[in-house]
């Protein structure tokens, strides 16, 4: 992998450490697209969760008999093997699964994979350790997420569009089952509360575009807060101030 890819893991790495402890406090997102992805699984007896962050129950799933965690971030999997020590706790990358061929016949992952700088690679991956007919369920962050936050003047970053999420998965390695992108607005009482959101789980990072030339809010004091604050105010709904994430999830089929 190019330089600039390890620079990004090790940042990847580091921030959501940190975050372990304290991740629950802040995922609500997380939780809200686990939901949906837990529900369209299948029966498997062998289960990888790629960024599986302090673990997932898995519970409900027929047939279960081992649970693979891998995470590139090791506060993480600290955290995970406390919470679910009879799961196996894999450090790694995504692009890079140091796992055998054919090894697992299910895999799951929840709003983790837009952290790869080559998704297509990553999902050729789960190809690879995926058994013939193992199912792969996976929510990936796209396109035109936290446009609050930008319209604000905040840096984020540009996820990718749904439909080159969609065709990192070839007719001839693959069969789609299901592929939506749904829009999941959550909550805030406010703007400090919102933007805790995403450094409390510890996703703020920002991948460095041309677009992080463009004009971006500016903070020179207390004042500066205030009136940044007024602006958010002026989209408060009925159940707090929202933030949008438009959520990718696919449910793919291994063909060969």
């Amino acid at each position: 992998m190019k330089k600039g890819s390890n620079g990004l893991k090790q940042l990847v790495a580091t921030n959501f450490s940190a975050a372990a402890n304290n991740y629950h406090s802040y995922d609500v997102l997380q939780q809200e697209s686990a939901k949906r992805l837990l529900a369209q699984m299948s029966a498997c007896e062998h289960l990888l969760d790629i960024g599986a962050g302090p673990g997932t129950c898995f519970g409900h799933i027929e047939g279960l008999k081992q649970v693979t965690s891998l995470d590139i971030a090791p506060g993480m999997l600290r955290q995970l093997s406390t919470n679910f020590p009879s799961y196996l706790a894999v450090c790694g990358d995504a692009q890079n699964l140091p796992l055998a061929a054919a090894s697992v016949d299910g895999i799951y992952s929840n709003v983790a994979l837009q952290w790869c700088d080559n998704l297509g690679l990553a999902i050729a991956e789960a190809n690879r350790v995926l058994k013939v007919t193992g199912e792969l369920n996976v929510s990936i962050v796209s396109q035109d997420s936290l446009f609050q936050l930008r319209e604000l003047g905040f840096k984020i970053n540009q996820f990718i569009a749904p439909s080159k999420i969609q065709a990192c998965f070839d007719d001839e390695h693959w069969d789609i089952e299901l592929c939506d992108t749904q829009a999941i607005t959550v909550h805030f009482d406010d703007l400090k509360a919102m933007l805790q959101s995403i450094k409390g789980v510890g996703a703020g990072i920002v991948i460095r575009t041309s677009s992080t030339n463009l004009p971006q809010v500016t903070l020179r004091g207390r004042k500066d807060w205030q009136a940044l604050q007024a602006k958010a105010e002026l989209n408060r709904a009925p159940e707090g101030l929202p933030l949008t994430y438009n959520i990718s999830f696919i449910k793919a089929r291994k063909k060969r």
